[in-house]
């Protein structure tokens, strides 16, 4: 996931009771909400246990599928623990540690260290809005995905309620901890436009924070939905489904 876990970042509220009423894919899920850390992360990640929820989300995604999988923005590799163990590993972040195959890298740096067609599978969910250079990382993405693979992408939906409620009621950032948070703002058409530069969208996604979750169930309505993601595949080169067909 994200470094930051910024799709936390866009709820508001307190800590709170039992969980969540389901996931994106409508799975009955029920957690016990941790008391707030005092940093302001935490205490949105905490308030709906809303990273942990996320990392069930996308793995989910990938039961059962024997794979290569990349996990761009790791942080220290909790998705991991989620996957099944035919599912090969990796992550890349600046920080990550603490599990086999940690691979340190700034994605700042928009390059991937991987050959060319390395992985079966992609995640980049809360992540693109972080970089400095979000399309040419999504290119490096595109080159090290086999053509039958698959990538899960997701980015913030900036014109979902828990950003507007975000932008309304919490303080801005002072300018030293701004490199950290998003140089990027998507709404769900824009997003779609920028990942469909690199990749062909086959399924899309919607998910509630927790905002939704303690006070708005009765506004989950997918264009307010706090984050949105892209089930995509890798764009195949123009006439490469019509030569197939002639061999």
């Amino acid at each position: 996931m994200g470094r930051t876990g910024t799709a936390g970042g866009h709820c508001g509220g307190g800590p709170g009771t039992t969980g969540y009423r389901q996931d994106v894919f409508g799975k009955q899920k029920g957690t016990t909400v941790a008391r707030a850390k005092p940093d302001s992360m935490s205490y949105y990640l905490e308030m709906g246990d809303y990273e942990r929820t996320r990392y069930r989300l996308v793995a989910s995604f990938f039961q059962n599928r024997p794979a290569r999988l990349l996990d761009l923005g790791c942080h220290k590799g909790g998705l991991h623990k989620l996957l099944p163990p035919e599912i090969d590993y990796f992550g890349i972040d600046m920080i990550a540690e603490g599990f086999p195959r940690a691979v340190r890298a700034d994605l700042n740096e928009a390059v991937l260290p991987f050959e060319d067609a390395s992985f079966d599978i992609l995640v980049c969910t809360a992540v693109l809005e972080h970089v400095f250079y979000p399309l040419e990382l999504l290119q490096e993405m595109a080159r090290v995905l086999t053509d039958e693979g698959k990538a899960l992408v997701s980015v913030p939906n900036d014109r979902g309620l828990s950003s507007i409620v975000s932008a309304l009621f919490l303080p801005v950032a002072p300018y030293e901890h701004q490199v950290h948070g998003h140089h990027w703002r998507f709404s769900m058409k824009t997003a779609r436009a920028f990942v469909g530069r690199e990749f062909q969208i086959a399924e899309e996604a919607y998910h509630f924070g927790p905002l939704y979750h303690r006070y708005l169930r009765f506004l989950e309505w997918k264009p307010l939905c706090t984050e949105f993601f892209m089930l995509c595949r890798k764009k195949r080169p123009s006439g490469s489904a019509d030569r197939r067909r002639e061999a």
